[in-house]
């Protein structure tokens, strides 16, 4: 009581003339009606703003939930696609419908750490074992889709993932237009292009043609799109080109990932093991 009397003593003066200011202001409003007018419209279009603000603040909060949201659908839309799906029937015609069964499954995720200047880079994802992530899973981009990388280590609940901006990295792609497929790796500098090698020289190359997934491994799908040839050279002293591509993301600027689950992946490796040991 005695410290409130002392700032009472300190400050009173102030704190009557804000009194009186305030005291006189509202006699003015209330007995004049165009001061009251304007007080009102002032008032009103003040409350607006500060209502947009908060407006704008709530929205930039609830990006996340929505990107989430937006992340789950567009994974079940990929399990709907032709390259997610096997083929049971052996012929196909124009009477009977294929029957097909699930082969890939895609789990939204979200990338909470990432590199890409250094010469071996690395990606971490915020989901682990606990979902059912495991190693040599595939990873793909959101939005253009284009391959981010391999699942290399797990956690409970985060992934390291082992991008293609990667000195060990090696990833099984084809060009969309003849067929003709390589490896795609990344031997640093730019890391908005990688190199395609492998490709003989025969095969008839055109600048803008599409790199592809090629279906050639269990890891992807075929047919996810990568990026599209920028040049291509012949090495010396040998029969095949290296390509430059240029993806088609950024990997500088990777939000949301899909975790690229082979469903019949196991059945792949047993038959890869028997061809491995004879």
């Amino acid at each position: 009581m005695r410290n409130l009397i002392f700032l009472f003593v300190k400050h009173g003066g102030f704190v009557t003339f804000l009194l009186m200011e305030m005291l006189c202001m509202y006699l003015v409003v209330n007995n004049n009606s165009s001061q009251s007018a304007i007080f009102n419209n002032s008032l009103s279009a003040a409350s607006n703003v500060i209502t947009d603000k908060f407006d704008n603040v709530r929205q930039f909060i609830q990006l996340s939930e929505v990107s989430d949201s937006l992340a789950r659908e567009n994974a079940a839309l990929l399990q709907e696609k032709e390259y997610a799906q096997f083929i049971q029937t052996v012929f196909k015609d124009s009477i009977r419908e294929p029957e097909k069964e699930q082969m890939y499954t895609f789990m939204a995720a979200k990338v909470i750490s990432n590199s890409v200047t250094r010469n071996n880079n690395s990606i971490t994802i915020n989901r682990g074992a606990a979902h059912g992530i495991k190693p040599s899973m595939g990873i793909i981009g959101a939005g253009s889709n284009g391959v981010i990388g391999i699942v290399k280590s797990t956690t409970q609940n985060y992934s390291r993932v082992l991008p293609v901006l990667h000195g060990q990295s090696s990833i099984s792609a084809s060009i969309k237009r003849n067929g003709f497929f390589g490896s795609l790796v990344w031997k640093g500098g730019d890391p908005t292009t990688l190199n395609l090698v492998d490709i003989p020289k025969h095969a008839e190359l055109l600048e803008g043609d599409t790199v592809q997934t090629s279906g050639y491994s269990s890891i992807f799908p075929e047919g996810i799109m990568i990026g599209t040839v920028d040049t291509a050279w012949l090495i010396p002293g040998t029969n095949f080109y290296e390509i430059k591509v240029k993806l088609c993301n950024d990997l500088s600027n990777v939000k949301y990932v899909y975790v690229v689950e082979n469903l019949m992946k196991s059945e792949l490796e047993v038959l890869e093991k028997e061809v491995s040991n004879e």
